[in-house]
């Protein structure tokens, strides 16, 4: 079997191609090849293939005898579909490790997938980015500024109906064929999302997703004076190939105007490469300290410096956070709280701290599954946890309705200035 290379992407799924300044509406599939299954290759499977001991064994002998049941005395043995029932129990055993993240797909979603790796498709209309589950859709990745993030869809939620239709009997393809349509026009899905400090309870809630297509920068920046000072303020949506150049570019045109203090806003900051977000510390953190390390089971242990580029290391810094701040944006915040002692302002955040990759598997199947975790400079995984504010404050959603004012950012202001003083 093929092995596809370790993806060193710290997301909550998977990335899913180049999403800035794209406004692409056409989503066109590749042909798929048929699953299928002769008997000697089912009985390599059973007996070989998918583990070893005399328990596992013993396990898969019992499946293979059940198939011979079934085949032989099984009323409508004629309806019986080899592949398809082999499909659903596969994606049963992985889901049994309740990893959201370690998903099995079949040879439809692995071909859906990869095209969408290659940017020949997407899901454009609401921009968030899915993998199916055998009782819906969960959402894994949602970008800011888009139709499902405006509509408050959350990653983790699980799609359980679409415009009043259930899921459970859709493969990925025919979930998103529902889910796009024309721009402007409006979805509405059906959602299941744990409660976060109780995982055991769950809500159930409708929501209506206006469809549109839309373009948004990895890096926006301004300069704002308050109080007689010059703050850079520069938030970063995404953290992928373009977002270290337009960084670089918006420190240029900063060292111009001779602004000495900062705000960097990652809210909503929800998916990147990790190489990128080392790039990015290298301009807050002192060469050769440590922004992030990775462990893995199968792979040699890594450890990931500052660079020390100097642009930032001694400026007062204010890192602007939220619920959908995850994985390289975490590394950020955690590599200039413990190193360059930022202070972090909102909420806790997501908790993304694991490295998935993939591995094709027979009949154009794959297996997308978690190989390492990362940890902050202290040593630090924030998988399920989150990093945790030093400054707390809730958004007022309507305030920011009536006269666009940022509540939170005028408490990093605040929160900044102490520092300079």
């Amino acid at each position: 079997m093929k092995k596809i290379p370790a993806l060193i992407l710290v997301l909550v799924g998977f990335v899913l191609g180049y999403m800035t300044s794209l406004g692409i509406y056409g989503v066109r599939f590749l042909s798929l090849q048929p699953l299928w299954f002769d008997q000697a290759a089912l009985s390599d499977l059973m007996k070989g293939s998918l583990g070893s001991g005399e328990m596992v064994g013993s396990t898969y002998s019992t499946f293979d005898q059940i198939r011979t049941v079934l085949e032989e005395q099984y009323f409508s043995s004629g309806e019986l579909d080899s592949g398809a029932m082999i499909d659903r129990a596969l994606k049963g055993y992985v889901a049994a490790l309740d990893d959201p993240y370690t998903v099995y797909m079949d040879n439809k979603e692995n071909e859906w997938f990869q095209t969408t790796l290659k940017w020949e498709t997407d899901f454009e209309w609401i921009w968030a980015y899915v993998a199916k589950k055998d009782n819906g859709v969960m959402i894994e990745e949602i970008v800011k500024g888009s139709p499902s993030f405006k509509a408050g869809l959350q990653p983790l939620d699980l799609i359980i109906a679409i415009d009043g239709t259930g899921v459970d009997n859709l493969d990925l393809n025919q979930a998103v064929e529902k889910i796009r349509g024309p721009k402007w026009s409006t979805v509405e899905l059906t959602i299941i999302r744990e409660k976060k400090e109780k995982a055991a309870q769950k809500d159930l809630m409708k929501i209506k997703v206006v469809r549109d297509s839309i373009s948004i920068p990895s890096v926006s920046q301004k300069v704002i004076e308050s109080a007689g000072k010059k703050i850079w303020y520069i938030a970063i949506s995404i953290i992928w190939e373009e977002t270290e150049k337009l960084f670089k570019e918006s420190v240029s045109e900063l060292k111009k105007q001779w602004v000495w203090w900062i705000i960097l806003d990652l809210r909503g900051n929800w998916w990147g490469f990790l190489p990128i977000a080392v790039e990015i510390s290298s301009h807050f953190v002192e060469s050769d300290k440590v922004v992030v390390s990775t462990k893995y089971k199968a792979y040699p242990d890594e450890v990931y410096k500052s660079k020390g580029y100097g642009d930032f290391e001694n400026f007062p810094v204010v890192v602007l956070v939220d619920g959908m701040t995850a994985s390289a944006g975490e590394i950020i915040a955690l590599a200039l709280r413990e190193n360059w002692w930022a202070t972090i302002v909102w909420s806790t955040t997501f908790g993304k701290g694991s490295i998935q990759t993939m591995e094709e598997l027979q009949w154009w199947a794959s297996l997308k599954f978690t190989i390492g975790k990362r940890y902050s400079p202290t040593g630090t995984n924030v998988n399920g946890i989150g990093v945790k504010p030093d400054e707390e404050i809730i958004f007022d959603t309507e305030e920011y309705k009536k006269t666009q004012a940022d509540n939170q950012l005028e408490k990093a202001k605040t929160i900044l200035f102490k520092k300079i003083k």
